[in-house]
C-alpha cells in the first residue's frame, strides 16, 4: 500500500518537530504524579520533570493517563 503526498509530508513535518524523548512509559509514569503538582503550584522543572512534559506531548497515552489524573485531582479539590 503505497502512501499519499500529503500523508508523507504530514509524516515528514511531524519528524521535523520531534524532540528525543529521554523517558519511556514506565519513567513517565514513576514521575507523572511529581510533575502534576508542580505543574498545578507553578514551580520551575527539574529536568526530569522537563522530560516528562517531552514524553507527554510526544506520547497519546501518557498523555491520555496525565489527563485522567488531572481530572481526579479536580474532582478531590472541588
Amino acid at each position: 500500500m503505497a502512501i499519499t503526498y500529503l500523508q508523507a509530508t504530514n509524516l515528514l513535518a511531524t519528524i521535523a518537530v520531534a524532540v528525543p524523548d529521554r523517558l519511556n512509559c514506565d519513567g513517565c509514569f514513576e514521575l507523572i504524579a511529581e510533575f502534576a503538582d508542580a505543574e498545578r503550584r507553578g514551580d520551575k522543572l527539574s529536568a526530569a520533570l522537563r522530560a516528562v512534559r517531552i514524553h507527554l506531548t510526544q506520547c497519546p497515552c501518557c498523555a491520555y493517563e496525565y489527563e485522567a489524573m488531572l481530572e481526579a485531582i479536580k474532582a478531590v479539590d472541588a
